[in-house]
């Protein structure tokens, strides 16, 4: 079971940083499931995989809420993001003090909150390549024991390549309507009548 967490972390920080926007629902879903996953396993449930069950559960609830309440879906996902990137952010730089951590948090969410009710769009582009680069740095630097120094460069090259990916793979681009060809009317010369 050490092993399936990992490679599910990183699968889907990867996903979440290349199609989070358009795919707003996974990202719903993956914070569902990251939730759920990380609540389960303070229980001991027998057999063990049950707790993906349960996680799989609650990600799957969060999708079907983003789908029908995606306003406050989003907006519960914003908070929660960037509550738990800004968590992590300190931990990478250092800052482990337990009042500064929920301060963070609290910081973190709200920056999120406002994200996604001022600029929705942008907002799903920021959030999902950063709940994607935090996925996949803190597996790194948990599983490899990466230095601190390393796992905070790492975890803002992806941030902004997921950006840069998403903001250029989904860019709304106008459809091209094809060019009607009129035929010309020659005018009538009022010498020739």
């Amino acid at each position: 079971m050490d092993i399936i967490t990992p490679i599910l972390n990183v699968v889907l920080g990867i996903l979440l940083l290349t199609t989070g926007k358009k795919l707003y629902w996974l990202l719903v879903a993956v914070v569902g499931f990251m939730i759920g996953l990380a609540l389960t396993q303070y229980v001991l449930l027998d057999p063990p995989w049950l707790v993906y069950v349960i996680a799989l559960g609650i990600g799957i609830i969060g999708a079907i809420l983003a789908i029908f309440l995606q306003k406050l879906a989003i907006s519960l996902v914003g908070f929660i993001v960037g509550g738990y990137g800004a968590l992590y952010l300190s931990t990478l730089l250092g800052i482990s003090a337990e009042l500064t951590n929920w301060m963070a948090f609290i910081i973190g969410g709200i920056v999120g909150l406002f994200l996604v009710s001022s600029m929705f769009d942008w907002a799903l582009y920021i959030l999902s390549a950063w709940a994607g680069s935090t996925l996949v740095t803190k597996t790194v630097t948990d599983g490899v024991g990466l230095n601190a120094n390393l796992g905070l460069i790492l975890f803002f090259v992806l941030f902004v390549l997921g950006i840069i990916i998403q903001a250029g793979l989904f860019r709304d681009q106008p459809k091209k309507q094809p060019v009607e060809v009129k035929p010309e009317v020659q005018p009538v010369n009022k010498k020739e009548k």
